[in-house]
């Protein structure tokens, strides 16, 4: 009798240990579709983020399941944000500085304390555009013109208030003793439609990324004077660094993902889990390297420590108690 008990127990400790084996192996993330939740227009910043992780997801079969790309159109950033945090751990959405400064800026309710941090997956850098055929040759000369008369010339970006195209040039005109408040600023929907007013002479500079202007730079539909990069890029050795031009700026900026905030300590694992083995593959490096953005990956806890550091800078930026460096 004691040996028919002692081989019960045995059999269920086996399954058991089969299924919990088949549990690890097959995690939640393995077992449904997974979305990326885009705020937006197609073809901007975040969705060409989005685009390329479901390629590299769905390529290198990190997923059984379909990587789904879901668009939140119309209004802001927060349209798509928020429905991202009324989901499961399924959902995720991307996310930059916008996450930080819009509520600082009081244009938006969303913190970061309302998310969960997941990862920062890369930084792009900050570039200047003008017309093609634009009397600026350089960045240093835009801002000569900024420092005579600071509302000659109006400067356009998108999509949203506070972004790091905006700060990035207030930054770069305070470094040349330009005040940034008094700088006519023109915001638009999208970036199609801020190059279309460059290109329309309806505003006289455009503050964008390189990934956004990448386009209609290789058309040569505008010049580019000026970036926040340390040293010239590859593909744009033609546009010179503010560091060049007499202003030590180097600004990138980020991006990152992120969930709901409900997220377990065991969703926020298997999502560290595959994020990371995405941004080691050869697909994501060479879409990082086709895109011109760089290599910055930081887990879940890493992100979320380095989001806490990017919150402190930019509330000293925008309360002018002291500049980005």
């Amino acid at each position: 009798m004691k040996k028919g008990i002692l081989l019960v127990i045995m059999i269920c400790l086996c399954m058991t240990l089969t299924l919990n084996e088949k549990q690890a192996k097959d995690s939640f993330l393995q077992s449904s579709p997974l979305y990326i939740v885009v705020s937006g227009v197609p073809d901007g910043g975040f969705d060409q983020t989005a685009q390329v992780m479901k390629s590299v997801l769905e390529q290198e079969k990190l997923v059984k399941q379909p990587v789904n790309t879901l668009y939140q159109r119309g209004g802001t950033v927060d349209k798509g944000w928020t429905y991202m945090m009324e989901q499961d751990a399924h959902y995720i959405s991307l996310n930059s500085s916008l996450l930080l400064s819009r509520n600082l800026l009081g244009s938006s309710n969303v913190t970061m304390n309302d998310v969960t941090p997941l990862a920062i997956l890369a930084e792009e850098w900050q570039v200047v555009a003008v017309p093609a055929d634009s009397p600026f040759s350089n960045g240093k000369e835009l801002l000569n013109t900024l420092k005579k008369k600071t509302d000659s010339l109006k400067i356009g970006f998108a999509p949203d208030f506070g972004n790091d195209d905006q700060i990035s040039f207030a930054r770069a005109a305070e470094m040349a003793g330009i005040d940034p408040y008094r700088i006519q600023f023109l915001k638009f929907d999208s970036a199609d439609d801020l190059f279309q007013a460059l290109i329309d002479h309806k505003v006289d500079a455009a503050t964008t990324t390189i990934t956004e202007v990448r386009h209609d730079y290789e058309k040569k539909r505008l010049k580019l004077i000026a970036t926040t990069t340390k040293r010239r890029l590859d593909g744009f050795e033609d546009v010179p660094t503010w560091t060049e031009q007499g202003i030590p700026l180097i600004f990138s900026h980020w991006r990152g993902v992120m969930g709901p905030k409900q997220m377990n300590q065991h969703d926020i694992r298997e999502w560290d889990q595959l994020l990371q083995k995405m941004t080691q593959t050869k697909s994501w490096k060479k879409q990082l390297k086709q895109k011109g953005w760089t290599a910055r990956y930081m887990n879940s806890q890493e992100a979320k420590v380095f989001m806490e550091e990017q919150l402190k800078r930019y509330e000293h930026f925008i309360q002018g108690e002291q500049a980005v460096k």
